[in-house]
């Protein structure tokens, strides 16, 4: 129980980690997280990160199932999403992945 509790805590950027571990629970989130963690794969010239047409092309899934899938991972943080013209930019937040990891690891 205790465990449960002080996984309930928020991290250092306001998000539950419970809510962040649920985010990663689902295997395409983790995939899509993985893939906004590499380099030079953007179609808009951006080093890091991935517009959403880029997603739905490299995990084949719709639009609609792409962005429910952003949206949880905004919810709990681990990403940001930017508006570029048409498109929607987004990246990791890498201090909240590894604040994320760190108060998981911590909790075990």
């Amino acid at each position: 129980m205790a465990i449960l509790m002080a996984m309930n805590t928020k991290n250092g950027n306001g998000h539950h980690l419970t809510e962040q571990l649920r985010a990663v629970a689902d295997p395409t989130r983790r995939r899509i997280l993985r893939m906004l963690g590499e380099k030079g794969h953007c179609s808009i010239g951006e080093s890091t990160g991935l517009c959403a047409r880029d997603i739905e092309a490299k995990i084949k899934l719709s639009q609609p199932t792409v962005s429910h899938h952003m949206k949880i991972l905004a919810d709990a943080g681990l990403i940001t999403g930017q508006r570029r013209g048409q498109w929607t930019w987004y990246r990791r937040d890498e201090t909240a992945v590894r604040q994320m990891t760190k108060k998981f690891r911590e909790e075990l």
